[in-house]
């Protein structure tokens, strides 16, 4: 049986992770510069309407919505067409603040209404018209900042709706809270490399399962989340059969992970990821590297281009898999450059020595991945440009930077665990 558009929607706007996605400019604020304004093809623009449009896009649902950038205008539209409501349904796109924002409907229950959205704060914390990131919120439905909700026509049926007159046709709910992903039917797999901390992925979901029967695990707060929770349960699991000390520490290891399997009914691949030991020491080398001299560095601007293409071709080029290695350097390179190839860092501590002939100071971080250039050079690949700019030059020596300093394994598997600023689920910290 077909998964439900609005499922599917839901299960999406729960992928996207939370945190900051534009760029804080000194002297200027955050820059509303999205990969969402981009794909919506106004960047640089408030985006909270972009998101939500994003987000049906992405799933194949772009044309059941209007692709406008106004609270007031899509409101209108919706009410022309018989698709306004004053109760939540999943999947709706609410109006706030008396067309001031907009976030996406993923529950609600008899009280609250809980959403999702871009251009955006953390809950409880203060805008002043600075929203900068995509963070989840729960909101009073009786609340005087609720002016009410879009709710489009899926066409292959009514999501849960708390509307005793949705014009869907659909049965009123009380409540309806996301679970987490989808699970497959059939045979279950679990990919090995995919359930690691900071994770978020179906394979997440049917080991939290798993361990909620082994262990007593409570995931209904982060379904499909590898987060502390999950990793606590996951060294109780460990000390159940018998492991102790450091064999305990919440990360699987083969054993834990294929007995897990075996007792709850799913089975492991990639296991061979196993096989690739972490470096002991912090100043283990990066297999393939080679110094070049630091004054062989050039530093002319680049043609700017895809991260994630250039992220690919580094993993290619290094032979490591992509699995775990792009999408965090995807989130270290949006933390660090907002994916901008010439970024430039002119104004923290390492913004010394003569200038250059791209006009800043020597020692300046640069690229998409804002690599020093003593680092770029002891850390460079054979083969890739000398330019610091070049994307995917820079790409391979932070790499070969986070494998040599913080003991990253090759297939990247603990990537997110050893380096804060490549993990998801916690605040951007620098590397």
């Amino acid at each position: 049986m077909a998964t439900p558009q609005w499922r599917a929607l839901v299960d999406h706007i729960q992928s996207v992770r939370e945190g900051v996605y534009e760029t804080n400019v000194p002297g200027t604020g955050y820059d509303n510069r999205t990969q969402f304004g981009r794909q919506f093809g106004e960047d640089g623009e408030p985006w909270c309407v972009m998101f939500d449009w994003d987000m049906y896009a992405d799933v194949g649902l772009g044309h059941i919505v209007p692709k406008v950038n106004n609270v007031s205008v899509f409101t209108d539209w919706a009410r022309t067409r018989g698709q306004w409501s004053g109760y939540p349904s999943v999947g709706a796109w609410t109006n706030l603040s008396r067309g001031g924002h907009t976030e996406l409907v993923v529950g609600f229950d008899d009280t609250h209404v809980y959403t999702k959205g871009g251009n955006t704060v953390p809950e409880d914390a203060t805008d002043a018209g600075q929203g900068y990131g995509v963070y989840s919120h729960r909101i009073k439905r009786r609340s005087s900042k609720v002016v009410g909700y879009f709710a489009p026509a899926f066409e292959d049926g009514c999501p849960p709706t708390a509307d005793p007159e949705d014009h869907r046709g659909g049965t009123p709910v009380g409540s309806w809270r996301w679970p987490g992903p989808v699970l497959p039917s059939g045979d279950v797999t679990v990919t090995a490399t995919d359930v690691v901390f900071g994770a978020r992925n179906t394979s997440v979901r049917i080991v939290q399962a798993a361990l909620a029967a082994e262990v007593g695990l409570d995931y209904a707060s982060a379904p499909g989340t590898f987060g502390p929770r999950t990793k606590a349960a996951v060294a109780a699991f460990q000390r159940k059969l018998g492991l102790i000390d450091g064999d305990a520490d919440g990360a699987f290891g083969r054993f834990s992970l294929t007995e897990l399997g075996r007792r709850r009914g799913f089975t492991v691949v990639g296991l061979n990821s196993f096989d690739a030991p972490a470096p002991e020491a912090a100043e283990a080398e990066a297999t393939g590297r080679s110094a070049i001299p630091a004054s062989s560095v050039t530093f002319g601007f680049v043609v700017d281009g895809s991260t994630t293409a250039a992220a690919k071709e580094a993993c290619r080029i290094i032979g490591v898999p992509t699995t775990r290695w792009v999408p965090g350097i995807l989130v270290a390179a949006k933390r660090e450059s907002s994916y901008r190839f010439n970024a430039v860092n002119s104004w923290d501590s390492n913004a010394t020595g003569p200038k250059q002939s791209d006009g800043h100071p020597r020692n300046c971080s640069r690229g998409v991945m804002q690599v020093i250039p003593t680092t770029f050079a002891a850390y460079h690949q054979p083969g890739t440009s000398k330019a610091i700019y070049d994307g995917v030059a820079n790409i391979c020596a932070a790499m070969h930077y986070v494998m040599a300093r913080y003991g990253v394994y090759r297939d990247g598997s603990n990537l997110a665990g050893r380096v804060q600023q490549f993990d998801p689920s916690r605040r951007p910290a620098g590397y």
